[in-house]
């Protein structure tokens, strides 16, 4: 498991990548498939230039390569993790649990369903003891409020979200970590932003809200 070395303005959430580490985030290559689609996938995939993706325990490459696209949500959880909590699982651990608990669904023709709110939901309270509260049809302007201190807001955005000025983007497909907002400003953790903005990015309120669908999930650590 990689954290990036890169201070947080809040120091009791690291970043982390969902590939792995920061200095391949700049590797990853966003493509429209289809209007309601993005494809999101490694510039390179030669095995010796890629992360060490046995340090996260996946147990090949193949599958470092496959599920390093989809696990936006369990970075943005593995830094709720380490800021709030002294567990230490790799990314491949998460990922077996998420799976066993359906916050992921597998399709027999390989897509993959997820991730899926209501199951994580449900995992992290038991597993981990947070406190979750669904966010629908909430524009970022409420649900930021509750963001403080110990609450953070998983919230679905386009993964465009890391070239803030994209003509028309699409909303949702991809999980960031809001962990402060102030002055009309949203601060997060991009799990695939750029090396330049992944880190407690920064983006105004009214921006942030292009590529937010108006739902996540709001995370509290309990006493």
């Amino acid at each position: 498991m990689s954290i990036s070395t890169f201070p947080s303005p809040d120091g009791s959430l690291p970043y982390v990548s969902q590939w792995g580490s920061l200095d391949r985030n700049d590797e990853v290559v966003m493509r429209r498939a289809a209007p309601s689609r993005i494809d999101v996938f490694l510039r390179r995939t030669d095995p010796s230039q890629l992360h060490d993706w046995t340090s996260d325990g996946y147990h090949s490459r193949e599958e470092y390569l496959f599920w390093s696209r989809k696990v936006c949500g369990l970075a943005c959880l593995q830094s709720l993790l380490h800021g709030w909590t002294d567990t230490r699982l790799l990314m491949r651990e998460l990922l077996a649990l998420a799976l066993d608990w359906g916050c992921y669904v597998v399709e027999p023709q390989g897509k993959v369903q997820g991730l899926i709110y209501r199951p994580f939901m449900a995992w992290v309270s038991s597993h981990f003891g947070f406190k979750c509260q669904l966010v629908e049809n909430t524009p970022i302007q409420a649900s930021a409020r509750a963001v403080r201190p110990g609450q953070a807001l998983i919230a679905s955005v386009s993964p465009e979200i890391r070239d803030p000025s994209t003509y028309k983007p699409r909303r949702g497909g991809h999980l960031v970590l809001v962990h402060e907002v102030h002055g009309g400003t949203v601060r997060f953790h991009n799990p695939s932003g750029y090396s330049h903005n992944a880190d407690s990015a920064s983006l105004p309120m009214r921006v942030f809200e292009r590529f937010h669908a108006g739902r996540g999930i709001l995370v509290s650590v309990t006493p």
